[in-house]
């Protein structure tokens, strides 16, 4: 996916320079959805420009799993209760990936265009747009390096999961 570089050092520092400027307003439902998202990030041979990735995010709604059909609990199975809830739920989130930037791409739940705007003018732009269109489902992403982009759409999510489960 990321044509051969394996760096966790590279990814753990994009994950952290990522920076999520707004989040939908309205939470994680119980049933499938989408949480679109528009991504800003300097072009990779010329950083005064941008490229911004419009995309959405398909969220599954969510698995329960256990681990058998006659009530046995997670706890009962490792012998821990204290740890182990009785049911682990979880949801799938999936979205279009392409590895290639220098062209302009334009699909139903991906669309790559290129600016000649510096990307802190670029995510200025998309924002005021939102705000004028009285958009509140949209995230707005400022992403470090944007040929590793899912590695701030994993940001993206982390932090609207957060949000979803604080007690």
């Amino acid at each position: 996916m990321f044509e051969g570089a394996r760096d966790p050092e590279l990814f753990k520092s994009i994950f952290e320079g990522t920076r999520v400027l707004r989040k939908p307003l309205r939470g994680i439902i119980a049933g499938y959805h989408i949480l679109p998202y528009i991504l800003v990030g300097p072009q990779e041979e010329q950083q005064q420009r941008s490229v911004e990735i419009r995309g959405k995010i398909r969220v599954s709604p969510r698995l329960v799993l256990a681990p058998g059909h006659h009530g046995q609990t997670y706890g009962e199975l490792f012998r821990d209760p204290e740890v182990m809830d009785a049911a682990l739920v979880a949801r799938v989130f999936s979205f279009l990936y392409t590895s290639r930037h220098q062209v302009t791409l334009e699909h139903e739940d991906l669309k790559i265009t290129r600016s000649d705007r510096d990307p802190e003018a670029e995510v200025h732009r998309a924002l005021d747009e939102l705000l004028r269109r009285e958009v509140i489902d949209t995230g707005v992403i400022l992403c470090p390096r944007v040929r590793f982009y899912p590695v701030s759409i994993d940001r993206f999510i982390t932090e609207i999961l957060e949000e979803e489960f604080r007690p």
